[in-house]
Order: C-alpha cells, then sequence, then structure tokens
C-alpha cells in the first residue's frame, strides 16, 4: 500500500473525523476566550498570547489536513472549488487585521457537515431529518458568533453598548433576529461593516457575510451531507457496485464484517426511484454512497470514480422491470466499460445464465457467479450429504466460526510441498489447507485437495480454512 492511498483512509477514517470535530470546537473555544481577553492588560494579556500560540497550533493541524487532502484528492481544481471557505478561514491572520482571525469560526460548517456522516452512520432517517437543521444552526451560530466577537474587537472600550462579550453576543444576535442594529449605531466603519453583515443576515434568514455567500453554504451544505458527491471526487481504492437486488444488503454486510473492508469506501451505481438506505439496518452507511444513474454509460461509471477503483461487483440489476437477457446483457455491457477504463480492476459479476459467461470472459471479468448454479448444486449437495448446511452457512460467513481466505505463499518458506506448508498451517496457525491457485499461462487455475507432494513456487496463492488471518512470515 502506498503513501498516498494511506493518507487517503487516514484522512476520511472515523476516528480522524471525530478529532477534528473536537478540534474545530477547541479552535472556536479558544479564540472566543481570546477575543474575551482583547482588551485586558498585565497577567491576563500573556493568557491571551498562550491562547493565541494554542489557536495557531489548533490552526495549523487544520493546514495539515488540508495538505493531505489536496494531495490525495484526484481532481485538485474540485478541491479548490470545494474547500476554498476552509483555506481561508486557516489562512494567518495579521497585526493590521486581526478581524481576519475571526474566520476560523467558519470551521463550524465542517463540522456539521462531519457530525451529520455520523448519524447517517446510525441512522439515514435520523440523518435526513436532521441535516437541514443542522445546517442552519451552523450557518446562524456562526454569523452570531462573527458578529459578536467582530463588534467586541472593533469597539469593546468605546462602545458601552458591547462594553463585554456577553453584551456583545446579545447585540449580534438580536441585530440578526431584528433586520436592524439595536441600540445606538456603531461608532466605528469597522462596526458598522459588521453591523450591516448582521442586518443582511437577517432579512435573508441565511446570510453569513452575504446573500452570495449564504446561497454558496447552504449549497454546500446540502451536497456535502445529503449526496456527498465531493466525496465521490475523493474516492480512490474503493468498491463500485453496478445494479442493485436484494441479495445487495447480505453482500455489503459481507464485506463489513471482514476487518479488512470495514473502513473500504462502497460506491453503488443503479438507476434508483429511492436508495434502498431503509433496508440497511445492519450495514455502516458512513461508508456507502448510493449513486443514481445507468452504470453502463461511461460518464456514470466516472462519477463513481471507476478509475480508481480497485474492485468491482457487478449485481444482476432489478431496480427497473427487464427481462433476464436484458438484465444480463446490461452485465456484459457495464463489464467491458468498465474493463477498458480501468483494466487493472477486479470485477466479479453475478450472472442470471451461463451462457452469457463468453462475453464475460472476453471483458476480461476475473470471477463469474451464477445464481441458479449455486443454489441448485448446493440443494443437491444437501440431499447427497446429509446435514452439511451448516458447513456452506460457516464458511460463507465471515463473522462466524471458519472463513474460506488467500494468501500468497511467504517467501520465506521456500519452495516447499503442499503437504509441508499444510503442516505448516496447522501446527503453527491452527488452519486448514484446502488448495492452490497458480497463474498457468494467461489464466489462473484452481488446484483443489492436490497431492501432498505438490511443490509449491513462488507466487502460488494459498487457500485455507481459518477462524482470523494468521500473520505469515
Amino acid at each position: 500500500m502506498n503513501l498516498k492511498t494511506q493518507l487517503d483512509r487516514f484522512i476520511h477514517d472515523s476516528r480522524t473525523e471525530l478529532v477534528l470535530v473536537l478540534l474545530i470546537l477547541l479552535s472556536v473555544i479558544l479564540l472566543i476566550i481570546e477575543v474575551s481577553l482583547e482588551h485586558t492588560a498585565g497577567a491576563w494579556a500573556e493568557v491571551r498570547e498562550s491562547l493565541k500560540l494554542a489557536g495557531d497550533g489548533v490552526n495549523g493541524l487544520f493546514v495539515l489536513e488540508l495538505v493531505i487532502r489536496l494531495y490525495v484528492a484526484s481532481h485538485k481544481r474540485r478541491f479548490f472549488r470545494n474547500y476554498w471557505l476552509d483555506i481561508l478561514s486557516v489562512l494567518p491572520a495579521f497585526p493590521f487585521f486581526r478581524l481576519f482571525r475571526l474566520l476560523r469560526v467558519v470551521r463550524l460548517l465542517r463540522a456539521g457537515i462531519l457530525i451529520n456522516r455520523r448519524l447517517n452512520a446510525v441512522s439515514a432517517s435520523l440523518a435526513a431529518g436532521l441535516g437541514a437543521q443542522l445546517g442552519v444552526l451552523m450557518i446562524l451560530a456562526g454569523v452570531v458568533l462573527v458578529g459578536a466577537l467582530g463588534i467586541y474587537v472593533a469597539e469593546g472600550r468605546s462602545n458601552p453598548e458591547v462594553g463585554s462579550l456577553g453584551k456583545a453576543v446579545w447585540w449580534s444576535f438580536f441585530t440578526l433576529a431584528a433586520g436592524q442594529p439595536i441600540g445606538e449605531l456603531p461608532l466605528s466603519d469597522t462596526g458598522r461593516l459588521i453591523a450591516m453583515v448582521e442586518v443582511l443576515g437577517g432579512i435573508t434568514l441565511f446570510a453569513v457575510f452575504t446573500g452570495v455567500v449564504s446561497a454558496f453554504m447552504v449549497q454546500r451544505l446540502r451536497t456535502g451531507m445529503e449526496v456527498r458527491d465531493v466525496e465521490l471526487d475523493e474516492l480512490n481504492g474503493h468498491i463500485v457496485v453496478c445494479g442493485w437486488n436484494r441479495a445487495g444488503q447480505r453482500m455489503l454486510e459481507a464485506l463489513q464484517a471482514d476487518p479488512d473492508f470495514r473502513e473500504r469506501a462502497i460506491a453503488v451505481v443503479a438507476e434508483f426511484s429511492e436508495p434502498p438506505e431503509a433496508e440497511l439496518r445492519r450495514v455502516d452507511r458512513r461508508r456507502v454512497y448510493f449513486h443514481k444513474g445507468d452504470y453502463t454509460k461511461m460518464e456514470v461509471l466516472e462519477e463513481v470514480g471507476i478509475r480508481r477503483a480497485a474492485q468491482a461487483i457487478l449485481l444482476a440489476d432489478k431496480t427497473l422491470p427487464r427481462s433476464d437477457q436484458d438484465r444480463d446483457a446490461r452485465t456484459v455491457l457495464a463489464a467491458l466499460t468498465i474493463e477498458k477504463l480501468n483494466p487493472g480492476i477486479f470485477t466479479c459479476a453475478q450472472l442470471l445464465d451461463r451462457r452469457n459467461n463468453v462475453q464475460l470472459q472476453v471483458a476480461g471479468v476475473e470471477e463469474v457467479v451464477v445464481d441458479d448454479e449455486v443454489s441448485g448444486r448446493l440443494l443437491a449437495t444437501n440431499i447427497r450429504t446429509e446435514g452439511v448446511t451448516d458447513f456452506f452457512s460457516e464458511i460463507l460467513s465471515i463473522n462466524v466460526g471458519n472463513d474460506v481466505l488467500k494468501t500468497r505463499l511467504p517467501a520465506g518458506w521456500g519452495n516447499p510441498t503442499f503437504g509441508e506448508a499444510a503442516r505448516r498451517l496447522k501446527d503453527q496457525h491452527d488452519a486448514l489447507l484446502l488448495g492452490v491457485k497458480r497463474q498457468a499461462g494467461d489464466r489462473q487455475e484452481l488446484l483443489l485437495n492436490p497431492a501432498l507432494s505438490l511443490p509449491l513456487a513462488p507466487g502460488d496463492e494459498l487457500i485455507f480454512l481459518a477462524r482470523k488471518r494468521p500473520k505469515l512470515e
């Protein structure tokens, strides 16, 4: 795994997002305390300087965050278009323009977006219900705080109406609510500018600095909290699922039950009338992105980052009424498009008719699952060998008992025979070796339960049963 991939996973990790929310709140609190000590001297002035240094340190972490986001972003221009306000909020405030540092309050919008993602992981309906209210609350809090801190810095000594930070907060709130300055007009030009922004905010209800900026922020919250197009642009090494049917829910649950895939982003694209988020009660929806569109079209696949994806899963799509032949035809067409856009991707496809497998092999699809064949053979096996249902249930369930795992033959093992590798796996890791997968010309060959004397070679992949993935050396 290269550095860019590691940074991409780190910056979108749920723990990193939680830390960012806490740092944003800490930054705003430090700023409020620092401004409240603006007109003090002596020991309090030293405290104010210490708080300023602490705030600058937190601001430096935000700069590092944005640098990482810029480094992992696939579309640099889109990054600047979506994060320009965050960039302004972390720029250094020069002594001759002290009010500039108040822009740090704008980061509350980023905290709102991150909080809403966590709500979405708990309940999609809860996030949808609270998303708009949270956005409005963050905008109003930002306007009130910027207005209060700004008027206090500008006129805290000369204007008795805002002689303390508490009075400044009340002045800012009631000016916003009334749509006109409360009490006497501000004395300075800076104070009048702040009052004008407050009045505009009260008139338009959503303004932060001007009506244009307000409209941008509301649009940004809507796309960031609901559609999440910005995040789709940032995905890398993710899984793209094309199509949807009843197997989709089980598939997502099984993927997220695997520790290696738990934090992997999954983009699901299909012609949804409504995304099936209400069905996914046991799925962490924080890293699942539903995108409405026809996945057989190149531009739609580009929108879900197919060129940067690591794996693709093609389901027999049942979002719209179609014949089985049409569903398989769409699967084949999507596979051809995916392999053309990203030749190195690993693709697994679900077919309804085995006769369509020839086209998938030509397309370069690595794995094909035919529903009727799998279920039919499983039923026959249960009749021929009574009582093996539990066996299949266990090995197909990731979070129960033994799992089927695969790993490359460790370089330190030399060139053992199949029997030697089996004994080593069982003795050292309590794992049962089932077979070997190796390259045979232009295709991969599966050797299941081969002879114990079969020599293994570097590049061979071991397939085995184990309760957890062992660390082989």
